[in-house]
């Protein structure tokens, strides 16, 4: 069962799925808010899968492996503190 969890069938299951996820808040309306900052999460955790899985980071050496996690981290922060800043103004 371990070797399913990574298959590329599995990942690619759960991107599809996050993009439906992503188009239902769209769509949902609701708190925009709150639904723009869940986007950029699902955006972020998406990104992850496909470098880790895909791009096969997740075999490389653990000092990339750090970049890339606080570069993936970074951005999305960044880009949600400043949406948030940017509703306050």
């Amino acid at each position: 069962m371990k070797g399913l969890r990574n298959s590329p069938a599995v990942v690619w299951c759960i991107l599809c799925g996050l993009t439906v996820l992503s188009v239902a808040l769209v769509e949902g309306g609701g708190g925009r808010a709150l639904a723009s900052i869940a986007i950029m999460l699902i955006a972020a955790a998406k990104s992850r899968l496909v470098i880790l899985h895909y791009m096969e980071a997740q075999r490389a050496a653990r000092h990339w492996r750090f970049l890339y996690e606080t570069w993936n981290f970074a951005v999305t922060a960044t880009i949600v503190i400043g949406y948030l800043m940017s509703r306050g103004a």
